[in-house]
Order: structure tokens, then C-alpha cells, then sequence
């Protein structure tokens, strides 16, 4: 889709159309520092932009649904950008994918309206943490999951998680924050799955505060481990202090699975 924009340039009304993409992509994290444009770092959007330049010929700013730190992959990452020249959603999507690396891949490319905004137009987002819990580590999977040796009482583990769900302040699950930001978010829901020693988590929230995701996993493991009782959740979360909190899970186990619209 797009709109029609009226301007005035030296003293003239002119038309110009503006193109809204949406895009979905998935990359492995491992070598990049993270989502977001960092100076001198290569990072996800900064390698998407680089390649937005080639086709366009002009600098163009994408906006992703959120960030992700370094090494954290993504499934159904979604970002956006306007442009005034049209070209065609296949063209665009092959043209990508013939100009990035190999661990980023475009997904899908989509016109939509122009008032769609990846990061503010998102109602929720799910992310899976995934666990390896064996007696060995995996050579293939060591970017990938959380190796945990120790056997883990998934039932119990299950009994932790619920105590997250709901409207909830955060404020103890996040790792940075601003005093200003509002820190209440609505966990929807914690699925844990099996699949052999994989042990997979989904967390589905209208939105995620830096490190949330990771610091309710290595709480919930922290938890478990010291055998404390599930509803210390409560008071840890109510306290809203990081430091009553477990330890931050390994950012290799994380997944950014799908933003919902």
C-alpha cells in the first residue's frame, strides 16, 4: 500500500507517493552485537540497512518491533521503513537475501498502510528460551540453548513459571531502567515443551523490559535449584529490586519467535 503526500518545494505543490514494507526476518545472533545500530560494531539492522543502500541508493532507517541483545537469535523478528520509490515485495525480498550475509535471512515483505509501525502498532511478541538438560553439552548446539547438566524437575519448574503470568510490575526482572519507564507488562502466558533433552520455553507479553525474558529464566532455574518455595516469585517481583532476582540466563537460549499486530 501507500500514501499520497502533498509538499512544497521552492515555491511548488508537489505529489510524492510513500511506500510502507513490512518485513520478517530471522538471523542467528551469535555474530552480531545485537539488533540495534552501535558505532563501529556490526550489528543486525546496521547489515540490513547497508544492503537497503545498495538497492535504493540512498540511506534508508528501518524500524524493528524492539531490540535483542548480542547473541540472540530471532525466528519472526518484524521491521518496517518508508520509502518514496516502489519496488516490488519479491524483487525486494530476493534482492536482500542476495546481498546478506548467510545467518540473516528476509523472511517475508509485505506492503502495509502507512501508519504501521513495527515497534508501536505490536499488541504482543513470544519469545522461546530453549535448555538443553543433559549429561553432556552439544558441539552443534553450543550457540543455540542453555546447557544445564543438572536433571530439572520440569513440573516443578512449570509451578515457578505460572507465578510470572499476568499484569505484573517487572521492575525486578530487568536489568536496565529508566526510573521514568513504566515497568507493569502482561505476561499472557509460560508454555514449557519437551523435545528429547530440549527443554523449550515460550513467554508470550504485551511487551519486554531489557533482559526480562532472561532473567525470569535464570530466576525460575535459580529457584529451582536452591529448592526455595515457588511463591518467593512474588515477593521477589513485588520487591522490585534486580538483585533479589536469580541470575541472568545466557543469551544463546533466546529466541524472538513472532510479533502479533
Amino acid at each position: 500500500m501507500n500514501c499520497l503526500y502533498l509538499f512544497l518545494y521552492q515555491g511548488y505543490l508537489l505529489l510524492s507517493y510513500i511506500y510502507n514494507k513490512k518485513c520478517t526476518v530471522e538471523y542467528d545472533g551469535t555474530d552480531f552485537h545485537g539488533w540495534q545500530n552501535q558505532k563501529n560494531l556490526t550489528t543486525v539492522q546496521s547489515e540490513i540497512e547497508n544492503a537497503l543502500l545498495k538497492i535504493y541508493k540512498k540511506k534508508v532507517n528501518i524500524i524493528g518491533s524492539g531490540r535483542t541483545d548480542a547473541g540472540v537469535h530471532a525466528i519472526g523478528q518484524v521491521f518496517n521503513f518508508r520509502s518514496e520509490k516502489d519496488i516490488p515485495s519479491i524483487s525486494l525480498k530476493l534482492g536482500l537475501n542476495s546481498l546478506l550475509p548467510r545467518s540473516i535471512v528476509i523472511k517475508d515483505v509485505e506492503d502495509v498502510e502507512a501508519g504501521f509501525h513495527a515497534q508501536l502498532s505490536a499488541k504482543s511478541k513470544t519469545y522461546i528460551y530453549k535448555i538443553l538438560n543433559s549429561d553432556t553439552p552439544s558441539a552443534l548446539l553450543r550457540n543455540r540453548v542453555w546447557w544445564i547438566r543438572n536433571k530439572i524437575d520440569i513440573d516443578l519448574f512449570k509451578k515457578i513459571f505460572k507465578r510470572f503470568e499476568g499484569e505484573k510490575d517487572f521492575s525486578a526482572m530487568c536489568t536496565m531502567r529508566s526510573l521514568k519507564e513504566n515497568s507493569v507488562r502482561i505476561v499472557n502466558f509460560i508454555d514449557i515443551n519437551l523435545d528429547g533433552d530440549i527443554i523449550e520455553i515460550q513467554i508470550n507479553a504485551n511487551g519486554f523490559l531489557h533482559n526480562m525474558v532472561r532473567n525470569i529464566v535464570g530466576t525460575s532455574f535459580f529457584i529451582l535449584r536452591k529448592e526455595l518455595p515457588v511463591n518467593i516469585v512474588d515477593e521477589i517481583l513485588e520487591s522490585k529490586d534486580r538483585k533479589r532476582g536469580g541470575p541472568t540466563a545466557p543469551p544463546h537460549g533466546l529466541y524472538l519467535k513472532e510479533v502479533f499486530y
